[in-house]
């Protein structure tokens, strides 16, 4: 099995109760009729693109779990996941890696199917495969196969999370397996950067775990103080591997109560142990390890400047999106952006900013920099750019045309969102029901409502030199990097930025260079479709609608699918 451990964060965070709205929780039964054994809230009412064509379900079963149903009668693969709330942050001070491990462990046989390698040997054999991941705050597990086979591959599925056995004999392997992933990892620029900034926040923080694991921290040590890793995990797994805190999507052929009939008996067998996922309010950095700069020197010839501050989780203010307005304003790309600023100076290949999550209770707003050689030269002025493309946000006030016009794209998008297939659906959709409102799970981050203005006001307070972190990572700061990360021997050196900086950055005021976009005029109005008959845009092959000597457009009208999209390709030739 290959597994895969997350370098990000967590992708849950505290969510508003997930009970219905009016009219959109219905008596456990399919239809609404009868009550199903195992049921006590059906979802029927799930906000849903008008061209979706699948059909979607909520429910919560007597153990708590909460399930998403997607019936798809097009489908050519079945798919399924299943999120439980926690991950590495919560392993044991002593046991770097228990959460990983579990993860690796759960796979290798169970009371009802013994055998170690059934469930891979059974989906391979069905045109299938699985994986698994562990993030910040996450354990994800899912498969997809031939539609026929979800029957049996839910039923093998199911056993892992009611009765595995870990097995001792298997220990020893995926310790190896473990400790292979990373070493795969150790010359990899992203787990390098990731963990040395786990590595530099608070050590009283679970946010400093190194989260992985490897030979050492789950086997060397433990040995030498006479740890029962084993033990351990088992302990972990009873502790966490809970069905309250735990959901599953299911996406099949089927129609939603035969997946009803097929999924409720399988998973309503899951324990409810009373599990609560843990919230962390405390942000990792606090204002001591605040207004910090720290070169690294990465393997491959990166050349980066990130600029991050650190703030609350923001993702249950997902109806206003405060941290999308700000994202979207500082990756703007057009005249008066801070991305044009930049490139005209030669500093700056390319620029994004915006809010990212490290578990439940915390984040960062960041800006990432991609330099050009000229821009390593030039750290300071770009940071002072970006704190007067701040300034002028500040000073300018929040917009509501600007929420406006990313609100009726984000909506306009999720009108015409192509279907995902089914794997990358399950996955996807997994996570959001630990964050939001059975609902919303489809269009959470899709369709905003409600423009809060004192929100956006809000994190532009963060938003200061007093809370800036820095990071600069290029292979000409070789010689300042006189410090070493413990778990993958990254060279860096961090310090604290001069008050004098400090004092300057906070001076900064507006400049006419730095200003808003202009109002997007290409924001559609009218979306319904041209069907007039004209020869020239519903002929078979393209055809061609402009012809001079500087250039030749080719035209293709679809016929098929009928939506207000286009595709444009360009060849521009010398």
């Amino acid at each position: 099995m290959s597994t895969h451990f997350a370098p990000k964060g967590g992708s849950s965070s505290p969510r508003e109760s997930p009970g219905a709205s009016p009219g959109a929780c219905e008596p456990a039964g399919p239809g609404g009729g009868a009550a199903v054994p195992g049921v006590v809230k059906r979802y029927n009412e799930i906000a849903k693109s008008p061209e979706d064509k699948r059909e979607y379900r909520g429910l919560e079963l007597k153990n708590r779990l909460k399930v998403l149903l997607v019936s798809d009668g097009s489908t050519d693969k079945s798919a399924a996941a299943l999120d439980v709330n926690v991950g590495y942050l919560s392993d044991p001070d002593d046991l770097p890696g228990l959460a990983h491990f579990c993860e690796h462990m759960l796979f290798l046989g169970t009371k009802k199917y013994p055998e170690e390698n059934e469930y891979n040997k059974f989906l391979s054999e069905h045109g299938g495969g699985s994986n698994a991941s562990t993030s910040s705050d996450h354990t994800t597990y899912y498969f997809d196969v031939l539609p026929a086979q979800l029957p049996k591959a839910l039923d093998i599925f199911a056993q892992f999370f009611i009765e595995p056995l870990f097995t001792e004999s298997a220990t020893g392997r995926e310790l190896s397996a473990v400790n292979s992933e990373h070493e795969k990892n150790l010359s990899s620029d992203t787990w390098r950067l990731d963990q040395l900034n786990k590595s530099t926040a608070e050590p009283t923080h679970p946010f400093h775990k190194f989260g992985t694991g490897n030979r050492e921290t789950l086997e060397t040590i433990p040995k030498s103080k006479g740890i029962d890793v084993r033990q351990r995990l088992l302990e972990f797994h009873n502790k966490w591997y809970s069905a309250n805190i735990m959901t599953l999507v299911v996406l099949g052929k089927e129609s939603l109560d035969e997946l009803e009939a097929m999924v409720v008996p399988l998973f309503s067998a899951v324990e409810d142990r009373g599990a609560t996922s843990p919230v962390w309010t405390q942000h990792p950095f606090p204002p001591a390890l605040r207004r910090k700069r720290a070169y690294c020197l990465p393997v491959k010839d990166l050349r980066s400047l990130s600029i991050d501050f650190p703030i609350p989780d923001t993702r249950k203010h997902y109806k206003s999106g405060p941290g999308h307005y700000l994202s979207h304003l500082l990756g703007h790309e057009g005249p008066g952006s801070l991305l044009s600023a930049l490139k005209e100076r030669g500093w700056c290949n390319s620029l994004v900013g915006g809010t990212r999550i490290g578990a439940r209770g915390f984040g960062f707003f960041g800006v990432q920099v991609d330099l050009t050689e000229e821009g390593v030269a030039h750290i300071d002025d770009i940071i002072k750019l970006v704190f007067q493309y701040i300034a002028m946000l500040r000073t300018e006030g929040p917009k509501k045309w600007v929420w406006e016009e990313q609100r009726d794209l984000m909506a306009l998008e999720f009108m015409f969102k192509d279907a995902q297939e089914p794997r990358s659906m399950v996955t996807g959709h997994v996570h959001l029901l630990q964050e939001f409102p059975m609902e919303d799970v489809l269009s959470a981050y899709y369709l905003m409502t409600s423009w809060k203005p004192e929100l956006i006001e809000y994190l532009l307070t963060l938003l200061v030199p007093e809370n800036v972190r820095i990071g600069i990572v290029a292979k000409i700061f070789a010689d300042k990097c006189t410090m070493t990360e413990p778990w993958y021997g990254t060279k860096y050196l961090q310090e604290d930025i001069e008050e004098a900086k400090i004092n300057e950055w906070k001076s900064v005021t507006p400049t006419p260079e730095l200003h808003l976009p202009p109002p997007n005029e290409f924001i559609p109005s009218r979306l319904t479709l041209d069907t007039s008959e004209d020869c020239t845009t519903d002929a078979i092959a393209p055809v061609i609608a402009k012809d001079t000597p500087l250039m030749r457009l080719w035209f293709k009208k679809d016929k098929e699918f009928n939506l207000p999209k286009a595709v444009m390709t360009f060849d521009l030739v010398r």
